[in-house]
């Protein structure tokens, strides 16, 4: 497990952040690749702990390891700044919990700001 955070007082801006986890996707796409693999790497806002978290799953992006309903293209700026905020969502019987997540693997290359991926 890894926590990352900034200086005392810093705060990190939405574009950082973003572009922090798609240069992950991008360098996990690869190593996932090299080893002929595919999987799914994924983020989304816990609210209860008031964390980003992340993972990789060998499952499609449809069936993500949540007990509650997902959206896996869900935007992750919007995550993002959910988390920043400290935005707390209401978690009724309707709630759907926003997910962005991107393919890895096998000639897969995340397309930047999105959650789809293209072949070369």
């Amino acid at each position: 497990m890894w926590i990352l955070g900034t200086a005392e007082g810093e705060s990190p801006s939405v574009a950082d952040v973003v572009a922090a986890f798609e240069e992950t996707a991008r360098l996990l796409s690869a190593r996932v690749a090299a080893m002929g693999r595919t999987a799914v790497f994924y983020v989304w806002y816990d609210a209860q702990a008031l964390q980003l978290r992340c993972s990789t799953a060998s499952v499609t992006r449809r069936t993500l390891p949540f007990g509650a309903k997902v959206d896996p293209d869900a935007p992750l700026a919007g995550i993002v700044e959910n988390y920043l905020s400290g935005f707390w969502p209401e978690t009724d019987e309707g709630f759907v919990l926003p997910v962005w997540s991107v393919d890895l693997g096998l000639l897969v290359t995340p397309v930047v700001g999105s959650a789809t991926c293209r072949t070369r």
